[in-house]
């Protein structure tokens, strides 16, 4: 374990003044865990893991807990997100999404359940060039939802080219099983479907699902209770910044502290700041901008970026990328001391470390 302290001018950040809109998260426990699956190429297995996290007056990761093991597919479930009580599990890059199932696992109960897929459409009238996943939760109905969107279009093709999306919904029961059957929905859209292409993985904050587009000027939202679609425009200086059609090295959108918070890459140009847009006031699309300044060189030292934040208050990043020999780490972030602590995670199978860690799927954050 190491841990680096530094100073900086970077504005400390302060959740508990962030936002005007109350929390819609579904968390209620102060226990802590990661979630990580790694991949066997041996046996072409899963494994999932939980490791606790443990709270000041000391930081720490607790011991590794094998959860459960699944047969999958040579890519694995490489998508892992979480709205308590339930995960939910899939592969997010098509066209493996029609190879792979779509699971839901309960951490308290420990139940793993595979959800009916979605209807496929006719090869001979349809060609389907995307598809994404989506997992919200409604507090209104307090119902799990699940949404897939497909980008299409029709055979034979047309010119100029026409583009189609299909959009099906599977409301989940208590158990976090599909019990009914997928709803086809037809939402009028406020944007033309060529130019807001999915790009990324979504995040469900304030009872909508929330992701960014490969070529809009703004961040889609659907909405859970009344399942129509609206826009939220992206901060002006974040698209001077990053507007370009290749702006998906990584994931962008993550919850930070119930506020939907989006990041910049200039980390890979600057090198040791990290720009993030919080969304102040979310009725009002108030962002405020703030900053992460490492002690290191980003790109060199694995590409940490955040997938959210604990309790606490301090920001979890995790590595995109490791060096085949590496150790694998998470690191905290603590916004008002502004330092941060590198743990490594250890307990995994030697499998894991022999086979070099980009064999690790998933690492995700949940509470229960």
């Amino acid at each position: 374990m190491s841990l680096m302290r530094f100073r900086s001018s970077c504005r400390s950040l302060h959740l508990r003044e962030l936002c005007t809109s109350t929390s819609t998260s579904t968390s209620t426990s102060d226990h802590t865990h990661l979630l990580i699956s790694a991949f066997n190429t041996e046996t072409s297995n899963q494994h999932f893991f939980s490791i606790p996290i443990f709270h000041p007056p000391k930081l720490s990761l607790g011991s590794l807990t094998p959860l459960f093991t699944l047969p999958s597919h040579p890519f694995g479930l490489t998508s892992s997100q979480y709205l308590n009580p339930f995960f939910l599990l899939y592969h997010a890059d098509y066209p493996h999404y029609d190879h792979t199932p779509i699971l839901t696992y309960n951490p308290t109960t420990q139940q793993t359940l595979t959800l009916p897929l979605d209807p496929p459409l006719p090869a001979a009238t349809t060609t389907t060039w995307n598809v994404r996943t989506h997992f919200g939760f409604d507090p209104s109905t307090k119902h799990h939802k699940v949404l897939r969107v497909k980008w299409t279009e029709p055979i034979p093709r047309s010119i100029p080219k026409v583009i189609n999306m299909v959009f099906t919904v599977l409301t989940l029961d208590s158990n976090g099983s599909g019990s009914g059957s997928w709803r086809r929905i037809n939402p009028v859209l406020p944007f033309d479907p060529k130019k807001y292409v999915n790009g990324g993985e979504s995040v469900c904050v304030h009872g909508a699902i929330h992701w960014l587009t490969r070529y809009g000027d703004s961040i889609v939202a659907f909405d859970l209770k009344d399942e129509k679609f609206r826009l939220i425009p992206l901060p002006r200086d974040y698209k001077d910044l990053n507007f370009d059609a290749f702006r998906f090295q990584f994931e962008r959108l993550f919850e930070l502290g119930g506020c939907l918070a989006l990041i910049s890459d200039n980390a890979t140009q600057h090198h040791f700041t990290m720009e993030l847009w919080i969304l102040k006031d979310y009725n009002n699309h108030v962002w405020v901008k703030e900053s992460i300044c490492f002690p290191f060189r980003w790109r060199e030292q694995g590409q940490p970026i955040p997938i959210g934040t604990i309790p606490t208050g301090e920001i979890l990043l995790k590595p995109l990328s490791l060096d085949e020999n590496a150790t694998a780490w998470v690191l905290f972030y603590d916004m008002e001391g502004q330092s941060f602590k590198k743990i490594d995670i250890t307990g995994l199978p030697e499998w894991v470390y022999s086979s070099g860690t980009r064999i690790i799927r998933t690492i995700s954050v949940y509470g229960g």
